[in-house]
């Protein structure tokens, strides 16, 4: 006869018994591989779970953009998917094309999509009338150009104070906020020039304090880094930065191909095709995943790769025997011919070097998840082997 309570007791000393033994395997074989593992494990537990306490600002699901011409339909957007926390700086990185400014330019409200939801601060904004949507654009989203959009016949105090009198801040107000702003972005010496008596970097200064004047929940910035040299860079940077110490429930999204922005990321997406297919964590983690949550590693992205400059002096090199673009058919680290390779064209540059056209090569290897740039010839010109 079947005995019920003998069954479960002789189960649960079994379970015991099991526990045990993996317990003491675990114990012997606990070297610093295991612990490794262990500790990953739990970071990932522990951003989970931060993640989950953590405010959204910006949710974008199932977003897709098609742009008609006639007969031609063309895909920017494809069925993106992302979240923006508070206190989060992310980064958006593609190819010429890839739709990143479309995905900006969506998210801000100032396209609508042709299909998803986007909500800022829990608001669908693909639902909002024009005067709600002004409204949003006034108060709670602040955008950052990358051809800087400042009123021409205003001084730097005045451009700051604009988008306060648009939005009928009170006088007190709009004067503390401005000398606030100002001395925020280091400019206050300049605030009574005009934008044409400024360089490039003091007027990217002045439209990042343009766009914190409403105190936004969110902060959009197309390419700040791309007019302006290396040191004013560096002090966008540190605004941002700073921004986002200050002010720990606001985001920040930057669309850019500076790699130099991805050192104060919290998070890089890289976009192709419409479609986010990686994303990356801070430069200094080793983890990174595919939009499809898959575990990757980190790509190592080269900076130099980004530098025309180098490039150049690289093909210069005499020692240096000229790759043809067709010849490019295996990646350089692992030599796995499961690559993707492109022209870089957002460089825009061309050089003739021993009778060929040179230019930058992508190469994104989907074997070891690695990008390496490579000058390479497109075109032979005539005469030349």
């Amino acid at each position: 006869m079947f005995n019920a309570d003998l069954f479960d007791r002789s189960l649960n000393l079994i379970i015991l018994r099991s526990i045990k033994i993996i317990k003491n395997c675990t114990d012997r074989k606990k070297s610093g591989s295991t612990i490794k593992v262990e500790e990953k494990i739990k970071t990932i537990e522990k951003k989970q779970s931060l993640q989950k306490s953590r405010k959204v600002n910006v949710s974008c699901k199932g977003i897709y953009k098609i742009y008609k011409k006639g007969q031609i339909e063309v895909v920017a957007l494809k069925d993106v998917n992302l979240e923006i926390y508070a206190g989060e700086l992310v980064v958006i990185m593609g190819p010429s094309g890839s739709g990143k400014t479309t995905l900006l330019n969506v998210i801000s409200g100032m396209t609508k999509p042709s299909a998803g939801t986007i909500k800022v601060k829990n608001i669908d904004i693909t639902r909002l009338k024009d005067d709600q949507l002004r409204n949003l654009l006034q108060n709670d989203i602040g955008i950052v150009f990358q051809f800087f959009n400042l009123v021409p016949s205003l001084t730097a105090h005045g451009n700051v104070e604009l988008p306060m009198l648009i939005a009928k801040k009170p006088k007190e107000y709009r004067k503390k906020k401005i000398l606030e702003l100002i001395t925020a972005v280091g400019m206050e010496k300049r605030m009574n020039h005009r934008p044409f008596t400024l360089s490039g970097g003091e007027k990217q200064r002045i439209a990042i304090a343009s766009a914190f004047a409403n105190n936004p929940t969110l902060i959009l910035a197309d390419e700040p880094t791309g007019n302006i040299d290396s040191i004013s860079s560096e002090k966008v940077l540190n605004i941002f930065k700073a921004f986002l110490e200050k002010n720990p429930d606001k985001s920040i999204v930057i669309v850019t191909h500076d790699m130099n922005i991805r050192k104060i990321a919290d998070r890089t997406l890289i976009i192709q095709d419409g479609h986010i297919f990686l994303e990356l964590g801070k430069e200094t983690d080793q983890n990174s995943k595919n939009h499809n949550n898959k575990e990757y590693r980190n790509i190592n992205f080269n900076s130099s790769g980004f530098q025309s400059d180098d490039i150049i002096r690289r093909a210069l090199d005499p020692e240096y025997s000229i790759i043809k673009y067709k010849e490019i058919n295996s990646c350089t680290d692992c030599d796995s011919e499961d690559i993707i390779k492109q022209f870089d064209q957002d460089s825009g540059f061309l050089q003739i070097i021993n009778n060929h056209v040179i230019t930058k090569v992508i190469v994104f290897c989907k074997t070891c998840n690695k990008v390496t740039f490579i000058p390479a010839a497109i075109y032979a010109i005539r005469g030349a082997t």
